[in-house]
C-alpha cells in the first residue's frame, strides 16, 4: 500500500461525503469520527493492499484512495444475468471533517476493507481561543 502526501492531481474536492469518481467506480465509504482521530473504511474486496493508493492533500484537507480492482473471468466470454461487482479503476476523494497529524497516519488492509486512522490534530498555538472580556 502506497501512502504519500502529495495531491492526487485526479482529486476534486467537495462536502464532507466520499466523492464518487467520473473515472471508473467508487467503493462504498464510511468516515467516522472517534474522540482522537478520524476513521475511513473502504470496501475494496479482491485486491492486494499494494493495488492501492493513498494520498493525502494537507492543502484542501482531501484523503485520495485510489487503485484497479482486475476481473478475474480476464477477457473469457461469458453471459450474465447479474453484474453488481465493479471491476476496473476507482478513485474515491473524502475530505476530512478537520485537521489531522498526517505524519502519525495509519491504514490497514484486512478481508477487503481498508481502514485509515488519521489522529486529529490538536489545537496549536495559531489557533484561534477566546478572550474573556473585563
Amino acid at each position: 500500500m502506497n501512502f504519500v502526501t502529495n495531491a492526487d492531481p485526479r482529486a476534486r474536492g467537495g462536502g464532507l461525503q466520499p466523492e464518487r469518481s467520473e473515472q471508473g467506480f467508487g467503493p462504498p465509504t464510511d468516515v467516522y469520527e472517534t474522540a482522537d482521530a478520524v476513521v475511513v473504511r473502504v470496501e475494496i474486496a479482491g485486491i492486494g493492499a499494494e493495488q492501492i493508493s493513498l494520498s493525502i492533500d494537507e492543502g484542501s484537507g482531501r484523503l485520495t484512495i485510489a487503485g484497479r480492482r482486475e476481473d478475474p473471468a480476464g477477457e473469457q466470454p461469458r453471459r450474465y444475468f447479474n453484474v453488481e461487482i465493479e471491476c476496473g479503476e476507482f478513485l474515491r476523494v473524502v475530505q476530512l471533517p478537520r485537521p489531522v497529524v498526517v505524519e502519525a497516519a495509519e491504514a490497514t488492509y484486512d478481508r477487503g476493507f481498508l481502514v485509515v486512522r488519521l489522529p486529529i490534530r490538536p489545537p496549536g498555538p495559531g489557533a484561534p481561543r477566546n478572550v474573556p472580556i473585563r
